[in-house]
Formats: structure tokens, sequence, C-alpha cells
């Protein structure tokens, strides 16, 4: 299928964005993945949840704004993009319950709050993977 070409400039370069945020996605599992002994430090959440707020949800966001309605007018209407788009909200909220959760701990956590920190990173990690897959089938095919 081929898109216009202003179309088609604006999915390469969200795909390349896309491609940057990579990294800080398999981030989210290490992060968890450290957090199995005490003593828990939050401090590599913390500086995660700033990457994730400044860059990945700036991202998500120019996806909806920008890749979703080109999709739909490729695909002939709005039902074809709903799923990324519901995934996009959900990559939002899960951030800003993981947001909430840590800015409510103090330095030092005890276990079971580390326990709720890790699977909210773990649930937010498992999100972002589908999210990225479904993506790269549907949206990014278009250009590649």
């Amino acid at each position: 299928m081929a898109l216009p070409t202003a179309d088609a400039a604006i999915t390469r370069r969200l795909y390349t964005e896309h491609q940057e945020v990579r990294p800080l996605v398999e981030q989210v599992r290490t992060v968890a993945d450290a957090l199995d002994r005490p003593p828990y430090d939050l401090g590599p959440v913390r500086g995660l949840l700033g990457d994730l707020e400044l860059r990945l949800l700036a991202h998500e966001r120019a996806e909806e704004a920008e890749l979703l309605p080109i999709m739909a007018r490729a695909l002939g209407g709005a039902e074809a993009t709903s799923g990324l788009s519901r995934t996009h909200a959900e990559i939002e909220h899960q951030i800003g319950r993981l947001r909430r959760t840590v800015d409510d701990l103090l330095q030092e956590a005890e276990a079971e709050d580390v326990t709720d920190v890790r699977r909210l990173l773990y649930g937010l990690y498992a999100i972002l993977r589908l999210h990225n897959a479904q993506e790269e089938e549907a949206a990014f095919s278009l250009v590649s």
C-alpha cells in the first residue's frame, strides 16, 4: 500500500523514534529484575520514570496524534486503529500508576512495597512489548 509522501515521511520519523525508545522499554524489565533483594534502591525506578514520562510518553502521544490518523486513512477507518489507541491510553495509565506508587514510598521501601513496584514494572513491560509488536506489524509495515 502506497502512502502519500507526507504521510510516509511522518511514519518513517515515528518509526525512527520507535526504534530509539526500544532500549527504554527493555530497561523497564532490567530495573524490575534488579529489585530482587534488599536493600531496595528505588533510585533507578525514579530515574526510569523520568525517562518514561519524558521520552516514551511523548512518543506515544505523537503516535496517537500523527500515526493513527494516517493508519485510519490508509486502512479505511478509525476502527482499524482503536486497539492501538487503547494501548496508548493504557501505557499512560500504567506509567501514572507507577509514578503515584513510587512517589508514595519512602527512600527505603519495604519488601511488600517493592513487590507492588515490580508488578507494575513487569505489567508495563508486557504492555509495551505487545504494543510495539502490534505497531510494527500494523503501522510500521506500511513503510517497510
